[in-house]
């Protein structure tokens, strides 16, 4: 199974697309995802469709979207068996029902070893923030650049967020502004400030999360290519924007930030 939700939600099974038109049960499947591999409670799928008086036979439409995403999966399964090579090796088949497994109190959808560009981003950053340990800055900037490079647009974009999928979008949020923020440390560090304002605009334009501050940011390093006053400037703009304490991912990052003056939430 291949997973994506920094962006337009997709998800394939064999290569075959499985995310469904209909809006709740591509609410169900986001959730699922956000949390693939594990056991996701029909109760908070529940709480995720109707957050406010849920109506009467609410586990009853649960089952029925999940019943939605299982024909689905079986369709992506068949296809995909047709469309494989002739004589081609194959592990245990999977079955709709295994993919998407009922379990005590909820389901869980099995990943079968796929992929998901969060875990991707995830692996990638953490190898920035490694490599910034070590102050390898090149390799710290390339590594994190790969995993901004991952975003499309939002998370679960195209996807109504209630209570649960919110906060799993608005994690990722966070570490995809602590990632952008150590990244243009990185950068800085590596005296590419002149060229910074290039770069943070693709990056922008693939990520519609918290622009404003970084818009601010390429105003400045428009108006003037003195590293110093640019610094300063993102300070200032970082300060008047309130932002969530998060867990950091290491020391090094802390030392980053504070080599440039910057911290991950203001005082």
């Amino acid at each position: 199974m291949d997973i994506k939700v920094l962006g337009i939600l997709s998800v394939e099974e064999g290569g075959i697309p499985i995310t469904p038109m209909e809006a709740q049960v591509r609410q169900v499947l986001a959730l699922l995802a956000a949390q693939v591999d594990h056991t996701v409670p029909t109760v908070v799928l529940v709480e995720e469709l109707w957050p406010v008086d849920p109506p009467q036979h609410a586990t009853d439409i649960v089952e029925r979207h999940i019943r939605r995403l299982r024909d689905l999966i079986s369709a992506a399964l068949s296809r995909a068996a047709l469309e494989a090579p002739h004589g081609s090796t194959h592990r245990e088949p999977r079955s709709a029902d295994t993919v998407l497994a009922s379990r005590s109190g909820g389901y869980r959808l099995d990943s079968g070893g796929g992929t998901s560009d969060a875990w991707t981003f995830a692996r990638a950053a953490g190898a920035g923030y490694r490599a910034m340990e070590t102050e390898d800055f090149e390799t710290a900037a390339g590594r994190l650049r790969d995993a901004l490079g991952l975003w499309t647009a939002e998370p679960y974009a195209g996807v109504l967020h209630g209570p649960h999928l919110r906060a799993h979008a608005e994690q990722l949020e966070q570490s995809w502004q602590r990632a952008l923020d150590q990244w243009i440390a990185t950068e800085m560090q590596l005296g590419r400030h002149l060229t910074l304002h290039a770069d943070l605009s693709l990056l922008l334009s693939r990520s519609r999360a918290r622009q404003p501050l970084y818009e601010g940011l390429m105003a400045e390093l428009r108006r003037t290519g003195d590293p110093f006053r640019v610094l300063q400037a993102y300070k200032r703009l970082r300060r008047g924007t309130p932002q969530p304490r998060v867990p950091r991912p290491a020391a090094a990052p802390v030392r980053m930030e504070r080599s440039f003056g910057l911290s991950a939430s203001p005082v």
